[in-house]
């Protein structure tokens, strides 16, 4: 098959990382795969060494967040579809979606939708394809948009490498290099730091100010950037100053992860992070904006992987002591340390391989390849439910935002 994978952006972050992840794994079934985005140099290398051709498209030149829903993208999109006979689409964003909806439906390509996060709209396009879920609590949330218009509605978890993010990786040139502490309790936050994000980083920061306070030997390593990027190096100096000593520190965005997750003792995630720190055989705390939302372990992982990892389960502020108790019970107790790396490792194998995702993709386009084409009545549904319903809704509620944002009012 002739694939093509739509993100609109890469960036560091768990939804572009699970995507190229998914591609490499269809790459290496055989397949032909081709990735449409607006590249970013960071992923470059993981382009070329999986042998991926990644086609960077303009974003909206007024209204940004718009993002590949402009004239100049759509152009780029079906010269792309016809240039290298492309037979299916997977959008990993909506956005995406909606210009993969314009382009394929005149053309009979299939369509495959994939939800990373609540989709926050009122309609959905009326078309017959498949949507998949990295998440149940996606799919509750979000399927009444549907009104029983897909084939299927799937749950298809994040993916990632598992011999890339594994115990056993040596971290000692990255450790060095980062200058990071050798000893001592080390602790690994991985995360976007944005609104989204910013309550987990406070919390995860107070919690090592009370351990280091109660005279543990510890240090927290925090790796992400973004618009609240100054605020977090903030808490970080006031937490320092506080205790005396760096017990914290914020290092910017990473992309050697698997190293920075193998230098640490215990891993603090959100979404994919949590994943690929208990691929890589660390105790893994799930901390989300209200706090600690529970640890990865065989009485609570069910409830956690239904949220995602992502710590909604917690729907009130739990104070940074309960994280600091829970993170000291394991540092006191060895065999429970123990048990707890041993059960992420498995879980992570068992749930997260990404060669398994992409077989399981791989079955999912050869079902919508077999589907009929659409007849002219479905096509004329779709183009305008597509351009009243998709388009239209988003072009007014970015305007919105935008407007807002000359006000100069909060967007967030």
């Amino acid at each position: 098959m002739r694939i093509l994978i739509c993100y609109p952006w890469l960036n560091l972050g768990g939804a572009p990382n699970t995507s190229i992840t998914l591609a490499r794994g269809l790459k290496e079934l055989g397949h032909d795969v081709y990735f449409f985005s607006k590249s970013n140099e960071i992923f470059d290398e993981r382009f070329r060494r999986s042998g991926i051709t990644c086609i960077s498209a303009p974003h909206h030149s007024i209204l940004p967040k718009l993002n590949h829903l402009n004239l100049k993208a759509y152009r780029m999109l079906c010269d792309v579809l016809d240039r290298y006979s492309i037979d299916i689409i997977h959008a990993f964003h909506y956005h995406s979606y909606l210009l993969a909806l314009f382009a394929a439906a005149r053309r009979d390509i299939p369509v495959i939708f994939t939800g990373v996060w609540f989709l926050g709209v009122k309609y959905f396009p009326v078309y017959p394809g498949r949507v998949i879920f990295v998440a149940k609590e996606f799919k509750d949330y979000d399927r009444k948009l549907f009104r029983n218009h897909p084939h299927e509605v799937i749950i298809l978890p994040n993916r990632v490498d598992l011999d890339e993010f594994n115990p056993n990786v040596d971290h000692s040139s990255f450790s060095a290099e980062m200058k990071l502490p050798v000893t001592g309790w080390k602790i690994a936050f991985m995360s976007r730091i944005d609104t989204n994000k910013i309550g987990s980083i406070r919390n995860a920061i107070d919690a090592m100010s009370i351990l280091a306070l109660r005279g543990r030997n510890i240090y927290l390593a925090i790796a992400g950037e973004g618009r609240l990027f100054n605020d977090a190096k903030k808490m970080c100096e006031d937490a320092n100053r506080d205790c005396g000593r760096e017990v914290v520190r914020l290092l910017g965005g990473i992309t050697e992860t698997s190293r920075f997750l193998a230098w640490s003792d215990i891993v603090l995630g959100i979404g994919r992070s949590a994943v690929e720190g208990m691929a890589s055989g660390r105790p893994t705390l799930i901390v989300g904006e209200n706090g600690l939302a529970g640890t990865v372990d065989p009485e609570q992982v069910a409830l956690l992987q239904y949220h995602n990892f992502a710590g909604r389960n917690a729907k009130t502020p739990i104070a940074p002591v309960h994280l600091a108790d829970a993170i000291e019970e394991i540092m006191n107790n060895r065999p429970r340390y123990e048990q707890l790396a041993a059960f992420a490792r498995k879980y992570a194998i068992d749930n997260y391989d990404y060669r398994v995702g992409a077989r399981r993709l791989e079955k999912i386009y050869t079902d919508s390849l077999d589907d009929p084409p659409l007849n002219r009545l479905a096509k004329m549904r779709l183009r305008w439910t597509n351009l009243l319903m998709g388009y239209g809704g988003q072009y007014l509620l970015v305007l919105r935002m935008k407007i807002r944002e000359i006000l100069g009012r909060d967007t967030s």
